[in-house]
């Protein structure tokens, strides 16, 4: 898969799978960093609850090793999640609808059409916001659609071309 993938029908603008900024990465591994921190602290207030209450036997050992050990394992497997998520999410704003693509082995693609568009906003978080991107978020009546991360600007940018459209299309009804 390249960056620009073409499916060889219809108009040039609608063919063209976008790629999201390769700064993402650093965000989602960020993420998944601030997750793990998360997780470990649970992990710690668990046990200091359970010592604390006598509960300190073989089944709660159990459990706090698992989850600190899925916590630990997850971080440390993320660099290779990260290269393979980024490698096969993919976005493409056409004339008649919004398509998405993301996954290697459970593989997703989605197409909204502009006409069942019932609003569109953006999300950010910290991290993001330190990275300056934004998460464009398409809501219809039955689902939504996100773009992971796009630049701030360019984000802004894409919610009032989806909005157009989608006002085009409902005018088109």
């Amino acid at each position: 898969m390249t960056r620009n993938d073409h499916t060889g029908s219809g108009d040039m603008a609608e063919t063209v799978w976008r790629a999201l900024p390769e700064r993402v990465r650093t965000v989602w591994l960020i993420n998944e960093a601030i997750q793990c921190a998360v997780w470990l602290a649970a992990c710690g207030v668990f046990m200091a609850i359970c010592i604390s209450h006598d509960w300190w036997g073989f089944w709660t050992q159990l459990v706090a090793a698992l989850a600190a050990a899925y916590a630990v394992g997850d971080l440390a497997t993320q660099p290779l999640q990260t290269k393979y998520r980024y490698a096969f999410t993919r976005f493409r704003i056409g004339e008649r609808d919004l398509a998405t693509r993301t996954g290697w082995l459970w593989r997703r693609s989605t197409t909204t059409p502009y006409n069942r568009v019932q609003h569109v906003d953006t999300r950010q978080n910290p991290v993001q916001r330190r990275f300056g991107l934004t998460t464009v978020v398409v809501h219809t009546a039955a689902d939504t659609t996100e773009i992971a991360a796009l630049d701030t600007a360019e984000a802004e940018r894409m919610v009032a071309t989806i909005a157009d459209r989608v006002a085009d299309a409902r005018e088109d009804l």
